[in-house]
């Protein structure tokens, strides 16, 4: 099986897509209303209380809990689709429209704005975190999806992975086999640009070869491209555990057969490779022989 980026079969339904650009629309107007009506009439909802508990028949009084519940769903759901700055969006929507209606109770409805005011620093110290939270999360996203290097002037182009396995330098605090067992090593983005075909070597997690990829560089570098991602793209928070052993055998098995070609210097380097996988427990037995035997051309 090879282990080739196939971004077109991973591309999401236009359908699905459009259902859930409605429906975030939807909940951003409900939790706006919902929220903002709610705080501006509160003071209007008449409560009894007795026992240090209190009631109210008034429905009004529902209407900030039904958008809390509404702007928590939203937030959810912006978080699928924009991660960290979705998440932040959602919680300034939230916060500003409780600010927003007891600006207006005082403005239009008589409220006297010292009952109000320590709510309105409150919620508006909130809107001022989620307003950080947002950019932060902008800031994330433009460089994961290589827009920001793309708004400086960089190239940003359609690429494919192959040939994922063991790194060849420690990643982060991880030696090539631990970062392995996390799924993170080594593969081949290829990439066209001027007509001119590419191969670099970048440092990948394993699933990132079932999904679309972007190769960002400087247009007389090409050679320094590293990967980004699309803004639209799986969460990655689990692995397709199923296929991780073929995938990884492929992938070893045919990087040895390329290097054959390279020397005893390569085919020493590629033996040690198999064993890392195999000690790692990415191969079996079986897999690691019948990779070996193809590389020494048994």
């Amino acid at each position: 099986m090879s282990t080739t980026s196939q971004p077109d079969a991973q591309r999401r339904n236009p359908a699905a897509r459009f259902f859930a650009v409605l429906l975030t629309l939807g909940l951003a107007a409900a939790t706006w209303w919902l929220i903002e009506t709610g705080v501006r009439v509160g003071h209007l909802v008449e409560w009894e209380c007795w026992g240090g508990e209190c009631s109210t028949n008034d429905w009004r009084a529902l209407l900030p809990v039904a958008g809390i519940i509404c702007n928590v769903i939203l937030a959810v759901l912006l978080g699928a689709l924009a991660r960290l700055s979705g998440v932040g969006l959602a919680a300034m929507l939230g916060t500003y429209a409780a600010i927003s209606g007891w600006n207006t109770a005082v403005a239009e409805d008589g409220l006297a704005a010292a009952t109000v005011a320590t709510e309105l620093r409150v919620v508006g110290a909130a809107f001022g975190v989620a307003a950080v939270l947002a950019l932060l999360g902008l800031l994330i996203e433009l460089k994961t999806t290589g827009y920001g290097a793309r708004l400086l002037g960089a190239q940003r182009v359609r690429a494919t992975l192959t040939g994922f396995g063991i790194a060849d330098a420690p990643i982060g605090n991880y030696t090539p086999e631990k970062a392995l067992e996390h799924g993170f090593g080594q593969a081949t983005m290829h990439f066209t640009h001027n007509g001119s075909r590419h191969a670099v070597k970048v440092r990948v997690r394993r699933q990132w070869l079932d999904e679309p990829v972007y190769a960002v560089f400087r247009e007389m570098r090409p050679e320094n491209a590293r990967v980004v991602r699309p803004w639209f793209r799986s969460s990655g928070t689990a692995e397709k555990t199923e296929t991780t052993t073929e995938a990884t055998s492929t992938s070893a098995t045919s990087t040895s057969a390329t290097s054959t070609s390279g020397g005893s210097g390569s085919i020493v380097s590629e033996l040690e490779r198999l064993a890392a996988l195999r000690s790692a427990g990415h191969l079996t037995q079986e897999e690691f022989d019948r990779a070996k035997s193809r590389l020494l051309g048994e």
